[in-house]
């Protein structure tokens, strides 16, 4: 009996004295994350801007400066060329071999949808997604990134037909859940506005001749068309729009199109757009947190011009940054989801105040743009989308 006791307490001893499972991605020196992303395709700047020159160009700042709580931030990517089969494999990969502590910023509401699943059950954060679907919403596991469809639809449509009194409407969008999602906000609230979708015109994905859809649309004389695209065929209707001097329908990128490099691939076609901008303007704004960015970008990435890509990427590193100081040194997905839903009022420097409520969204505001001589000019405020 006595050497039964005995056995136990050693016993006890040691299973006292051994390590608690160690956290995927998470040792005493590293944090490990990443995602798949586009750095070939439609979007491959975008891509390599969110991650390579944005959540690199913060996580840089953090790791020379000691890391978090003395562990340095390690990221590692995968290319799926905005193909959601790819996304869904690289995601795999990522969590199951790799075994990195979060996913950060995959970009396209078709590659991150479906990925959402397996997160999901997984028990995988899955940390700013840059894309627009609002099925992201209210899950457990996920923080949404750039403000979804419907808030940005909110907001647009508030202003083009509240504040603006603009009658008839119309939209070229891509054929998937990114245009889709945006289709359906438009109509719900021109709803409420006792107006409808005059007309929509759908883009096959990686299609970039939209001659014939920009035509139809013209026939049917909207004051507003809508772009719900990426930004190789948004501007090839741009210029077709000019091609044919269709001059009698405001032309509105929605948020992913606000940013100065699709512009360039319009050119002069863009002059006049407008549209809903999710983010001060990177390479003049004097916010605080973005003239940061700037300084940033001059250190460590001097050949890289400001963009309101990488700026994202910036954001969200920070953010990540942020949320796992807050989760202290026993860092585990549980505690980092704990400090993201305890964000309240956290200033950026960059956007409004943040707090993070029951629906994990980041962003849920935006402010009207004007293009003039090649930049977004601003014309209001932040609009709010709640």
């Amino acid at each position: 009996m006595r050497y039964h006791q005995a056995w136990v307490v050693a016993l006890g001893a040691l299973l006292a004295a051994a390590p608690a499972a160690a956290e995927p991605g998470v040792t005493d020196t590293e944090i490990l994350i990443g995602g798949s992303n586009s750095f070939s395709g439609p979007l491959a700047f975008t891509g390599e801007q969110i991650t390579k020159g944005g959540v690199e160009l913060y996580l840089r700042v953090v790791n020379d400066a000691g890391g978090i709580h003395g562990r340095k931030v390690r990221t590692l990517w995968y290319d799926d060329a905005y193909r959601p089969q790819d996304a869904v494999a690289n995601t795999k990969k990522l969590v199951e071999q790799d075994k990195v502590f979060a996913i950060i910023i995959p970009q396209g509401s078709p590659p991150v949808v479906a990925t959402l699943d397996y997160l999901e059950e997984q028990k995988v954060p899955l940390l700013f997604p840059y894309q627009s679907s609002p099925v992201t919403r209210g899950k457990r596991w996920i923080f949404q990134g750039m403000t979804v469809s419907d808030r940005s639809s909110k907001m647009m449509i508030d202003y083009l037909a509240g504040r603006r009194k603009f009658k008839k409407f119309a939209a070229l969008y891509q054929d998937d859940e990114y245009g889709k999602s945006f289709l359906t906000a438009f109509e719900k609230d021109l709803g409420r506005h006792g107006l409808k979708l005059g007309a929509a015109e759908s883009v096959k994905r990686g299609v970039t001749d939209v001659s014939a859809q920009v035509a139809k649309l013209q026939a049917t004389k909207p004051d507003v068309t809508f772009l719900v695209l990426v930004p190789g065929p948004a501007a090839q209707a741009l210029k077709e729009r000019q091609k044919i001097g269709w001059s009698d329908t405001l032309m509105v990128s929605t948020g992913p199109l606000t940013d100065e490099r699709y512009l360039a691939l319009a050119g002069e076609a863009a002059e006049g757009v407008e549209g809903l901008s999710l983010w001060p303007d990177p390479a003049t704004s004097d916010r605080p947190g973005v003239k940061l960015y700037r300084e940033h970008m001059q250190k460590y990435a001097p050949r890289n011009e400001p963009n309101r890509y990488s700026m994202a990427g910036y954001f969200a590193g920070m953010l990540f940054a942020e949320a796992a100081k807050r989760a202290g040194t026993n860092l585990t997905r549980e505690s980092l989801i704990a400090a993201l839903e305890g964000i309240k009022g956290w200033e950026s420097g960059i956007l409004p105040p943040l707090t993070i409520g029951p629906d994990h969204e980041t962003q849920k505001q935006g402010f009207w743009v004007r293009v003039e001589k090649g930049r977004f000019k601003p014309v209001t405020d932040w609009l709010k989308g709640e």
